[in-house]
């Protein structure tokens, strides 16, 4: 479900939020005041807010400069203590920055280098690799809203293709395959970031929703983009885009937490997927086809052992498929349709044997018929020669 955002009882707090946009700062920013705001009135009462703060930092500049004491770092300290019991380094720098810039809009200036215990800043995680499992690709694919953004999601997780790559790729890259069904579909690339050139598949999944996708595209030519603007069939689609869209879901994805997101770290993005496809593979499929499948370097003499027949690649794609697969297997699709097939063809054999019985019965019939025919005639042969004599012995009296 995605995230509410509860607005803070306070105009002014508000008012500043309203400067911080719509995104992860403006959220942690929020949130930091909020508990702020919570830490506040646990230690002095459920009537004291921001305001009673700021009333006292105010009072205290009042006086003289001799009988002045610092207001500001002692509650600093004690909120840094309150929010290591729940939170990160990181997270923890991020919600008291949240504090210090409302204060500098309020026109009070503060150092954090009186504040002994302020958290050592830790490496972002943004380069950190999420572990990926099935159950997360599905909701991440369940929470895309078109068949676009599905495509895209399961063509980079099930390829481990970069996003550069994808985006270049042209109708005419899939036409032949996807209009003949094929599955899995064969891919001939040439990485961007290196000039190195591999091959790898849309497994099923991909293939599905990238079908449904085209679907929606009209007039499609071999040289038109494979994924597109929104309502365009020329305009070809951008990694700034994709990285927005994608940042957006991942805003109501169970398995990503709201405080990685306000730090900035996003496992739901298009190089975590390519990842993805790695670790989901390792150590179920050797790793040189790994990555050859993901176009990395690994020699000319290695590079011609795995440059196979594209059959002979393909089925090792399905045999690995099996890992990547959120719904359903190449090779479950296939065994699906020809039973499919099998199914049709023994309707369609029943049909002919019973058709066949009906043809046995006219031709039955129409044996008797002329058996039945034949005794017509010849009963009106014999009639007719009957008449013919008493004709000619009536003539013959006449005549008399």
């Amino acid at each position: 479900m995605p995230r509410k955002t509860e607005r803070i009882d306070d105009e002014r707090i508000e008012e500043f939020l309203s400067l911080k946009g719509t995104g992860a700062t403006q959220r942690a920013y929020r949130r930091g005041l909020r508990l702020f705001i919570d830490y506040y009135r646990g230690k002095y009462g459920e009537d004291e807010d921001f305001n009673s703060f700021l009333e006292r930092i105010f009072d205290n500049l009042k006086k003289p400069l001799n009988e002045q004491r610092r207001i500001i770092e002692p509650e600093f300290v004690g909120f840094i203590e309150y929010l290591k019991l729940k939170y990160a380094n990181k997270s923890v720098r991020v919600y008291l920055a949240g504090i210090q810039n409302y204060l500098k809009y309020r026109n009070v200036a503060v150092s954090l280098a009186f504040v002994g215990n302020l958290p050592q800043d830790t490496t972002l995680k943004v380069n950190e690799k999420h572990e990926w499992k099935i159950e997360h690709v599905k909701e991440f694919v369940n929470q895309a809203k078109t068949h676009r953004e599905k495509a895209i999601i399961l063509c980079l997780f099930q390829s481990g293709m970069g996003i550069n790559e994808l985006l270049s790729l042209n109708y005419g890259d899939t036409q032949d395959e996807l209009e003949k069904k094929i599955v899995p579909i064969h891919l001939r690339l040439v990485r961007k970031k290196t000039g190195v050139e591999y091959r790898t598949f849309f497994g099923r999944d991909a293939v599905k929703y990238l079908s449904l996708y085209l679907e929606t595209r009209q007039g499609l030519r071999k040289d038109a983009p494979l994924f597109t603007k929104w309502g365009s069939n020329t305009e070809r689609l951008t990694k700034e885009a994709v990285d927005k869209k994608f940042r957006e879901n991942a805003l109501n994805l169970d398995f990503i937490e709201e405080e990685d997101l306000e730090n900035g770290y996003n496992p739901a993005r298009p190089h975590s997927l390519r990842a993805a496809f790695r670790s989901r593979l390792t150590g179920k499929v050797a790793d040189p086809l790994i990555e050859f499948w993901m176009g990395h370097a690994i020699g000319e003499q290695v590079r011609s052992y795995l440059n196979l027949p594209t059959e002979d690649l393909r089925e090792l794609y399905v045999d690995a498929e099996k890992y990547l697969a959120i719904e359903k297997t190449s090779r479950e699709e296939l065994e699906e349709r020809k039973g499919k097939v099998l199914k049709v063809n023994d309707e369609y054999e029943k049909r002919i044997e019973k058709l066949e019985g009906y043809i046995g019965v006219l031709q039955g019939e129409n044996t008797a018929l002329k058996t039945d025919l034949e005794k017509v005639k010849l009963e009106h042969a014999e009639m007719k020669r009957k008449i013919e004599v008493e004709i000619a012995e009536l003539r013959k009296h006449l005549e008399e």
